[in-house]
């Protein structure tokens, strides 16, 4: 009896954990997705620009997407960068 208790209290715990794990992934998939997002605004944005105010965007969208690498690759990202492409400042 004891040892059908024990097996069933530890199956349960595994199950209460597994979530866990899932959400810690949850913010950079959202993340992510949002920088994609930016990155594709950039892109668009960047089509209907020529001269100076071109090249900011493109700069723009190549510090976007060296952050999404960086991001996939599993290193950290400093969150002044990430300020800077969210509050949509082109520097």
């Amino acid at each position: 009896m004891k040892t059908k208790v024990l097996a069933l209290a530890i199956a349960l715990n595994v199950f209460a954990v597994a979530p866990l794990w899932a959400q810690e992934k949850s913010p950079d998939a959202n993340l992510l997705a949002q920088l994609e997002k930016r990155f594709a605004e950039s892109d668009t944005k960047s089509k209907g620009l020529t001269g100076g105010p071109k090249s900011l965007w493109l700069l723009r969208q190549a510090k976007i997407e060296k952050i999404i690498d960086r991001l996939k690759a599993g290193q950290s990202v400093d969150p002044k960068e990430l300020d800077v492409i969210f509050s949509g400042r082109v520097n």
